[in-house]
């Protein structure tokens, strides 16, 4: 299915209207083609045949059919822009939605500026194409060929004349538009570089004024605006040369018409009338030349939106029919989620060749604490994707409670698990509706005693407005602790089954760790835990922890089992880390 046919399937709720507006649309220019028969008849009626009584007639029509024609416009103009506005309020929302359904993978490899230009720049192209650009299009269009038809009444030999001038603009129109075309698309790619590169490091300003980089900030981005305006002045420099080519064929068969038509007239001078064309139908044809030749000066006008709005349209759709996430919403529920977790021979990989999970094999019981140790890029994150199901096993097999993933109801199954993550994620909103986003509908007690558990007590205490504060654009209002410590508020009161810690006390100081962790190991309690480790004192009191070496299972054991080994793998790291850093508290 085309992109057009995907638009006029969006348009069927609003058919009536279209149907409306199309009805208006006619009447508008076919009321416009009439004035120029009113001044012909004018010329050979009331001057040259001197019957004066007819004049204060066509007078009247000369003013009744502008405004008649007004009428159809005004209507026109109002359904177009209601139902252009609808279908574009309608596409933003359902590609805001998609977005949130992409794949885990399109959204690592796409920057955050990239598709805020989707949802703001192209849809805003699309906006005006369909409340502006298409309603101007539609009446040249109509207009032009009704005038054809009017015109070829009067002269057939000069109308012919005048189409293959329309061919050759035609000609001229699709030698420039696919060039047009081609660099619209390369400076939209610089722009979304651009985008991306100025959100990034406005977000990181105070990072950037720390280091006193100000200058080479601005460097940067100079540099990128420079390769986008080098883009966007060849696409000025072809959409010049397109209007001063297209402009010269207009003028060219005015002039042309007007010589041949002066010609006609005198030498068909001498025929009967009705065989003969007079000077009030040359007056006619010339401003229907003109008129015509309108459209095509429109068309030329235009063609730079029509086609930024195309290329907005093949961008907006290529998101929309992107990849989906992994939402199998026809599996099954279980009556009683216990959660086991078992990974079977799993194998995994981002890129081909390079596995991040070789032959895994690992079995954690319902209720156990499960620790997961290694360098970075063994493997730890990428089994909590899984969990989550972010991805799905390439081979091998990952059941929940000897159910494989594949054939759960994944919204459901999402509903029994909580995430604290390494970089913690709050919203502009309030404390409360942070801390309620995994448990829409949470009364203010609950939050708060999820807020107290998570140690955020004496935060909520001091603000003036208690949990409904608002936290400010990336909850810039609060500490990393801080924010760390919501997102475990936010855990707790989503009473998981099965919870996953990605580093989370990674962020935190060594005060600010010693609260959270009596907070964690009460959440932790009976639910199947899995904690990404980053401080080795943190997981002492894990039931099990894995040494993770290339994706593969190296050890396995308690912290006391692991630590009796003295040539472990476990046992140098963590003999290592102690000698380095204070000890805190474990789970």
């Amino acid at each position: 299915m085309t992109h057009i046919q995907h638009m006029l399937n969006a348009l069927r709720p609003n058919r009536r209207r279209v149907a409306v507006a199309v009805f208006a649309l006619l009447g508008m220019t076919l009321l416009g083609v009439v004035p120029p028969l009113i001044f012909m008849r004018i010329i050979d009626d009331v001057i040259a045949a001197r019957q004066w009584h007819l004049l204060p007639l066509y007078i009247a029509l000369s003013f009744a059919f502008p405004w008649i024609s007004g009428i159809f416009q005004f209507v026109a103009d109002y359904l177009v822009s209601l139902v252009g506005e609808r279908l574009v309020f309608d596409i933003r929302l359902d590609l805001y939605r998609k977005v949130h359904r992409l794949h885990t993978e399109f959204m690592q490899n796409t920057t955050t500026g990239k598709l805020m230009e989707r949802l703001r720049g192209d849809v805003g192209q699309l906006q005006t194409l369909l409340t502006q650009n298409a309603l101007q299009l539609g009446v040249q269009l109509i207009y032009g060929l009704a005038m054809i038809a009017v015109m070829a009444f009067i002269s057939g030999r000069l109308t012919i004349l005048v189409l293959l001038a329309i061919a050759l603009y035609v000609a001229n129109y699709r030698f420039f538009v696919r060039r047009i075309r081609a660099v619209q698309r390369r400076y939209r790619r610089k722009m979304d570089v651009l985008s991306g590169l100025a959100q990034e490091r406005l977000a990181g300003s105070i990072v950037v004024k720390a280091f006193n980089n100000e200058r080479r900030e601005s460097r940067d981005f100079a540099r990128q605006n420079f390769l986008a305006e080098r883009v966007g002045h060849r696409f000025r420099l072809l959409n010049n040369a397109y209007g001063i080519t297209s402009s010269a064929i207009t003028w060219g068969i005015r002039l042309v018409v007007l010589l041949l038509g002066v010609y006609i007239v005198i030498d068909e001078a001498g025929l009967p009338e009705g065989r003969r064309m007079t000077y009030g139908m040359l007056t006619a044809f010339l401003a229907y030349t003109m008129r015509l030749l309108e459209p095509a000066i429109m068309l030329s006008q235009l063609s730079s939106a029509i086609e930024q709005a195309r290329v907005s349209l093949d961008r907006i759709f290529d998101l929309m029919f992107a990849r989906p996430d992994t939402v199998d919403l026809t599996g099954q529920r279980l009556p009683e989620l216990q959660g086991a977790v078992t990974f079977e021979n799993v194998c995994f990989e981002y890129e081909p060749g390079k596995r991040v999970l070789d032959q895994l094999n690992l079995y954690v019981a319902p209720g156990q604490t499960v620790a997961l140790v290694g360098e970075t890029g063994c493997g730890k994150t990428t089994i909590t994707k899984l969990l989550y199901r972010y991805y799905e096993p390439q081979a091998g097999h990952l059941t929940i409670d000897d159910y494989d993933i594949s054939q759960l109801d994944t919204k459901w199954y999402r509903q029994h698990l909580a995430l604290v993550p390494q970089d913690p994620i709050v919203f502009d909103t309030t404390i409360a509706h942070n801390i309620a986003y995994g448990r829409p509908g949470a009364d203010d007690d609950a939050i708060t005693d999820a807020a107290r558990k998570a140690e955020i007590g004496p935060l909520v205490d001091r603000l003036p407005n208690g949990i409904h504060t608002r936290l400010g654009e990336y909850g810039e209002k609060l500490s990393v602790g801080e924010k760390q410590r919501i997102c475990i508020a936010r855990a707790i009161l989503a009473d998981p089954v099965i919870l996953i810690l990605d580093e989370a006390t990674s962020s935190l100081d060594t005060e600010s760790e010693v609260l959270i962790q009596r907070a964690l190991a009460s959440l932790m309690e009976g639910r199947t835990s899995f904690v990404v480790a980053h401080r080795l004192s943190t997981i002492r009191s894990a039931d099990l922890i894995v040494v993770l070496d290339r994706g593969r299972v190296l050890e396995l054991g308690s912290h006391d089992e692991l630590m009796a080994n003295p040539d472990g793998r476990y046992h140098y790291l963590y003999t290592t880390q102690m000698a380095s850093t204070p000890e805190v508290t474990d789970l």
